[in-house]
């Protein structure tokens, strides 16, 4: 039986060798991916109505000056664009001599109705007047002062106006030529407020029931530059003709420059839920969805998105808070895949 035993010692080295050789080999059907992930959070973020416009003018921060007396501009002390105080003299006008000449029979008549009243007076002391002819002389006397207190905030008690900035501002037109005579009421110049620049954007006519007086707006200049913040101050409820959409006024909380254009984000209200990296959440608007990570295995989690901005995006959703989020890497993700976290996120 000796004959057989090499045949045998070298069938078994083989089986051997192949159980050894075959506990050794990789599973190459197990499939991994690299991932990044952060902790899961809740919280609320801003709803926001997204309106573009430019800076210019509010509604009624130009005022028109003038004097409600005929005359004419004896001399100008401005001139258009530059910049007013607040009394600072801006012309002299002159008033015509038919304004002149009312303003003193008004003071004429009110002496003579004040006279004829204590006239009477005495004699109804005396029992030679009646107390109806003293109402009579009360009546001309009331008459005669309102007709001359009329002239008097009209145009003064002197013949010369020194009209003068009712606000800070700056001038924006002269609009009469020195020395023309003028009629009462006309165009001297157009004095800007100089708080009146605001920002002016659209908005569609399905926001006017969301954007409120009041509410705050982010400002970010269109063409590069500081972002400010704002405050709306006025919501048409007409549409614009040009634009056809609604006129919203945002007042900033910085210097605007007149014709600079601003994208605008109103904040109409807040969206409360999970705080979600934008690259983070995956699919269409059917099949929204995100990756958490357990026992080292993607876990794909259905969410319904409610809001988004630049970077965040707000969403509800059947998540566990214990649970990573998966970032970089999501793409690449399916359901029950093992993935691999870097060491520095898998310390404690």
């Amino acid at each position: 039986m000796s004959y057989r035993q090499p045949w045998i010692a070298a069938a078994l080295a083989a089986l051997a060798l192949a159980a050894c050789s075959g506990s050794e080999a990789p599973d190459e059907t197990a499939v991994s991916a690299a991932v990044t992930t952060v902790p899961l959070k809740q919280g609320s973020l801003a709803d926001t109505v997204t309106a573009y416009g430019s800076a210019g003018p509010a509604a009624d921060a130009a005022q028109v000056i003038s004097v409600q007396s005929a005359g004419r501009v004896t001399r100008w002390n401005v001139t258009a664009g530059e910049a007013v105080k607040r009394g600072q003299s801006l012309l002299g006008f002159a008033l015509a001599p038919s304004s002149v000449a009312a303003y003193q029979q008004a003071v004429t008549a009110q002496t003579l109705a004040q006279a004829q009243r204590a006239h009477v007076a005495q004699l109804l002391s005396q029992q030679l007047a009646t107390r109806d002819q003293l109402d009579q002389a009360d009546k001309a006397l009331r008459d005669a002062q309102s007709n001359l207190d009329a002239l008097v905030q009209q145009q003064g008690r002197s013949a010369t106006i020194d009209v003068t900035a009712p606000f800070d501002g700056t001038v924006v037109t002269v609009d009469a030529p020195q020395g023309d005579n003028l009629q009462a009421g006309a165009a001297l110049l157009t004095l800007q407020r100089g708080d009146g620049l605001v920002v002016t954007v659209g908005v569609e006519r399905d926001a006017m029931t969301r954007v409120h007086v009041g509410a705050k707006a982010g400002l970010l200049p269109i063409d590069g530059g500081v972002a400010m913040q704002g405050t709306v101050r006025r919501v048409a409820h007409a549409l614009d003709p040009h634009t056809h959409q609604l006129n919203v006024e945002i007042v900033p909380d910085g210097a605007l420059v007149n014709g600079e254009g601003f994208r605008a984000d109103i904040i109409v209200g807040q969206r409360q839920g999970w705080l979600l990296p934008r690259d983070a959440v995956l699919g269409d608007d059917a099949d929204r969805h995100v990756f958490q990570v357990a026992n080292h295995k993607a876990v794909s989690v259905p969410v319904k998105v409610l809001g988004e901005s630049d970077s965040i995006t707000v969403a509800t959703g059947a998540l566990d808070a214990k649970l990573p989020l998966v970032t970089e890497g999501a793409m690449q993700l399916d359901d029950g895949m093992a993935v691999r976290v870097p060491t520095e996120q898998a310390k404690p």
